[in-house]
């Protein structure tokens, strides 16, 4: 007798193509070097994708909300070298890619906070990392001791070599010591962030002024030398009757701050020309002493050729600014001063339109208004208008080609020094790909490969995350009271542990992912139900792809017999997992992803083990 059931099933086994079913990675568990996987991890988790030493941000972030900022800080360490001098100094550009830029009106996780977090709530002082390789007995020379020179150094101890460090001054840390105002970056935490990577095993010698000669020695009598001096002379204004005493370069006005030889500027007008990093922190340096530099009756301005969207400052620095009766000018540029009996009496402005950015720059150009000058009174100046790098340091035969290489063969460059002047973040990525490269070199082969784990995640779809973390307020930084601050101490406090929690816990866990097996899917719409956001469940009736078969863009459909898929759009999904806990063919599944750099070893012993098949769906016939 045959089984009714087994007929309606046999009966509904038509013969028509299915639509492909769309797999976002190339395999459900396990590790993937494919290009296809990394760039879907990226799109998963923007805020690691804009970060350019590709710091696991998720995986810290929710280590902190689990109360463990020692494994925080590990992780940042591994990632970007120094986690609590970016933790206070960092640009930020994981903030402005951070999902909730575009789904909360709370403004993006505190990512750069939360990073400094993680080193003032640890209660373990950190240790080196450990080697990936056993000693190779080749000799490195690294020609720096800032941030891209150190974290090269690191990198290549890592691999097994020796390095020596060749630094000019009698300390390390380069602008992270000697540009950035104390107030902001305390040199105690440049100092232990510097020693972890000189306990590795780093030679450093202090006081060596590396010249063309000196370059060509190290050339001939190592394995292979890396140039990271940064970008450290200052660009010229070149405006007539300017002198040594009534104009100083913005770097050195810092490196004079940071270690006090500010000599008496009671009464003073300062005013300080440009917008980028080193001006803010000479205009902030000024004000932050304000009674003991220029007095109640001096003042400080900063002039700027652009607007303050094109400011090297964020808006929290330029409110700090204005708090501290800074007086910001823009859209100005200096065309002449004014010297009496030898002193600086006034610098001449021009004032200046903006036109439309060009095809292939990023700001827009400048246009001189006739007839707008005027003067501002100005006892000194500070020129503030960028650095440049020195080539001379390079011997006649030496000069840089392309990326990180030389016309030496075992000579390459990082850096500010090959790209200019960047930002710490930038040059600490710069550095470790500069690493890889003279390990490249000094082997033959390269030793270390960059993959997508994906792990199988079973707690019901449980990530610590709730719906009520979405409106969360976390509250503002705390500052130092203006009649506190005296230049030295630091303005910013730091969060207290709860308040971290609260930050810690608005993060959206990115490297969560909620994926729904269409083939296991009912069209039962229960997801779409208990989704707490309108937009983090759909019904797609296509799915639109880019050359590497990534998912780009969806169309979506309100009708039922349109919907092709039910899908869960991963930059709106809260990782709450209610949808997963409702799904009653259990089509959910939910996985871990994350960016992982290891051996080639390890990454071929990875690709062997830890594979899980996708849940098959059950075969009623």
């Amino acid at each position: 007798m045959s089984n009714p059931f087994e007929d309606v099933v046999n009966a509904l086994k038509l013969d028509y193509e299915q639509a492909p079913r769309p797999k976002e990675f190339s395999i459900f568990t396990g590790v993937s070097a494919e290009q296809k996987d990394i760039e879907t991890l990226y799109k998963d988790i923007p805020c690691q994708a804009a970060c350019p030493a590709k710091t696991n941000v998720p995986a810290y972030i929710q280590a902190i909300a689990e109360g463990d900022p020692e494994q925080a800080y590990r992780i940042n360490l591994e990632d970007n070298v120094f986690p609590g001098a970016l933790g206070r100094i960092c640009t930020r550009p994981c903030e402005d890619q951070c999902r909730h830029k575009w789904t909360n009106v709370n403004g993006p996780v505190h990512i750069c906070h939360l990073k400094r977090a993680s080193g003032d709530h640890s209660t373990e002082a950190p240790t080196p990392l450990p080697a990936w390789f056993d000693a190779s007995g080749k000799r490195i020379a690294v020609v720096g001791g800032g941030p891209a020179g150190l974290t090269a150094a690191r990198e290549l101890k890592r691999y097994g070599h020796d390095v020596v460090v060749f630094e000019r001054e009698t300390y390390l840390g380069g602008m992270m010591t000697m540009g950035i105002p104390k107030f902001r970056l305390p040199r105690d935490v440049v100092d232990q962030e510097t020693k972890v990577i000189v306990d590795s095993g780093i030679t450093v010698e202090y006081g060596v002024d590396v010249d063309a000669e000196k370059m060509a020695e190290l050339a001939d009598t190592f394995d292979a030398v890396l140039v990271a001096t940064g970008a450290m002379h200052p660009s010229d204004l070149s405006l007539p009757g300017l002198d040594g005493e009534s104009e100083v370069a913005g770097l050195e006005f810092m490196r004079r701050y940071n270690f006090g030889e500010i000599g008496d500027m009671k009464g003073q007008s300062i005013v300080i020309v440009g917008g980028g990093f080193t001006a803010v922190d000479c205009a902030r340096s000024c004000a932050r002493a304000a009674r003991r530099l220029v007095g109640a009756e001096g003042n400080v301005s900063i002039m700027y050729r652009r607007t303050e969207g094109q400011m090297s400052a964020n808006m929290d620095e330029i409110e700090a600014m204005r708090d501290e009766n800074i007086v910001i000018d823009t859209l100005v540029s200096p065309v002449s001063v004014r010297v009496e009996d030898g002193k600086l009496k006034g610098v001449t402005f021009r004032r200046n339109m903006l036109g439309d950015v060009q095809p292939g720059h990023s700001k827009p150009p400048i246009t001189p208004i006739e007839n707008s000058d005027f003067e501002v009174s100005a006892n000194l100046m500070i020129v503030a208008i960028g650095q440049v790098r020195q080539f001379e340091i390079l011997p006649e035969n030496l000069r840089a080609t392309e990326g990180h290489n030389t016309t030496l063969e075992n000579v390459f460059v990082a850096g500010d020094f090959k790209d200019g002047g960047e930002d710490v973040i930038t040059a600490v990525n710069d550095a470790k790909k500069a690493a890889d490269l003279i390990d490249l070199y000094l082997t033959g082969t390269q030793r270390r490969k960059t993959h997508v784990a994906i792990d199988l995640v079973s707690t019901n779809g449980e990530t610590g995350r709730l719906r009520d973390h979405d409106i969360q307020q976390g509250a503002h930084m705390p500052h130092l009271p203006i009649t506190e601050r005296d230049g030295l101490a630091e303005v910013e406090q730091g969060f207290n542990e709860a308040v971290t929690g609260v930050h810690a816990t608005r993060c959206y866990l990115c490297h969560y992912k909620f994926e729904i097996n269409q083939d296991k899917c009912i069209h039962c719409d229960w997801c779409i139900k208990v989704a707490p956001r309108k937009d983090c469940i759909k019904k797609i009736s296509r799915l639109f792809k880019d050359e590497h078969d990534n998912v780009k863009t969806e169309l979506e459909t309100s009708r039922s017999h349109e919907a092709t898929y039910i899908w869960i759009d991963s930059d709106e999904c809260i990782r709450c997992g209610a949808c997963m806990r409702r799904c009653p063919t259990e089509a959910i599944t939910l996985r871990k992803i994350s960016l992982n750099t290891t051996t080639i070893s390890e990454f071929d012993l990875l690709k062997k083990s830890n594979v899980v098949e996708e849940p098959a769906v059950v075969d009623l016939g």
